[in-house]
């Protein structure tokens, strides 16, 4: 599954405003980097993500401007050759809907993160400085064992170290 757009049309402190993550060209790297400064967003839409991904708990830190039933999240995915456009509300049932608004099953995305649970979504996925500091504390000390440090290069952590440096180079061109 792939993110094509993220809609934050009502989130915390975000009203209608629209993420591109552009297809590369053929043969480029399918990589995107979301900086800033402190409290510029970053991990509120990395939050938006997850609760598009799997539901809005019922009591969210991200209602503080748009109550409850009013916060929704917008997605443009791309999965096993179809597009999706798909939006989540905040809700107890039926929170899915398509482009049109009709409910849609939990099982379209279930199936395309092939059953990944929240948390492993976020062990998985989420490099932020938190995750790489207890990473790094963990392999100090010994903690961390050989199939965590192999899970890891699987998931494709491995290859950063170049894919950030043709970055840097970009943004200093």
């Amino acid at each position: 599954m792939r993110l094509e757009r993220l809609d934050l049309t009502r989130y915390g402190r975000f009203t209608d405003v629209r993420l591109q993550f552009p297809t590369p060209a053929p043969g480029g790297t399918d990589l995107h980097v979301i900086f800033g400064p402190n409290e510029a967003g970053k991990s509120t839409m990395f939050s938006a993500w997850l609760d598009f991904l799997y539901g809005m708990p019922s009591q969210s830190p991200y209602s503080f401007l748009h109550p409850g039933p009013t916060m929704r999240i917008g997605a443009h995915l791309s999965h096993a050759g179809a597009t999706l456009d798909l939006a989540r509300r905040k809700g107890n049932a039926g929170t899915l809907q398509d482009g049109h608004g009709a409910t849609v099953p939990e099982t379209l995305l279930q199936s395309a993160l092939g059953g990944l649970s929240r948390t492993g979504y976020t062990s998985m996925f989420s490099l932020d400085d938190d995750t790489l500091e207890r990473g790094g504390e963990s392999i100090l000390s010994s903690r961390g064992d050989l199939g965590e440090m192999l899970f890891s290069a699987s998931a494709g952590l491995s290859g950063l170290g170049p894919q950030l440096n043709q970055l840097r180079a970009e943004i200093e061109a």
